[in-house]
């Protein structure tokens, strides 16, 4: 996290977690959140809050992003460093995370967390069925994982070759190096 010992302010950053179901997205970036005292908006927590019921549709979850990105611009407005944790499987997705970084004038720091198929269908199991993506079944996520459009654009974090602490100090080392 920028260092803000010296009195200068700092540029803020956006760290977007992207990648598919069970590649522990929300897991590594609660805990980064926490480390860094930094706010944490996950994507389907906000779609729940503000679209309780509904039914995990392109257009929820698109409400969904564009609230989070929202929240995001202005925190980094107000020189609060923010983490959004979502898919981000789609390019409008990030492209509009992107934008809401620079209008906030902030930075753009991507986390893509992979995950192998194998893997991921293995966490989808311990952790059970989602009571908030109902549309999550063993199949789905093991396509997710096989068919994840990963850009390699910023940091990408294998997370079947490391524990979720090891991921964390890994991104704690890529946000400090890029901050």
């Amino acid at each position: 996290m920028p260092d803000t010992s010296s009195g200068a302010r700092q540029t803020p950053v956006l760290i977007l977690f992207a990648g598919p179901a069970c590649a522990w997205k929300t897991t590594i970036a609660a805990q980064l959140a926490a480390r860094l005292r930094v706010a944490h908006l996950q994507m389907d927590e906000a779609r729940v809050r503000l679209l309780p019921n509904s039914a995990h549709t392109r257009a929820d979850r698109a409400i969904a992003y564009r609230a989070m990105h929202m929240a995001a611009e202005l925190l980094l407005s107000h020189g609060a460093s923010v983490i959004l944790d979502a898919p981000y499987g789609r390019s409008e997705d990030r492209q509009d995370a992107s934008q809401a970084a620079v209008r906030g004038g902030g930075k753009l720091l991507l986390v893509e967390c992979k995950v192998s198929p194998e893997a991921a269908v293995r966490r989808f199991a311990v952790r059970g069925p989602d009571n908030v993506r109902l549309d999550l079944t063993p199949e789905r996520v093991e396509q997710m994982a096989r068919e994840y459009p990963y850009t390699a654009e910023g940091l990408l974090l294998d997370t079947d070759a490391w524990d979720p602490a090891s991921c964390v100090s890994r991104v704690e080392q890529y946000v400090c190096g890029q901050s």
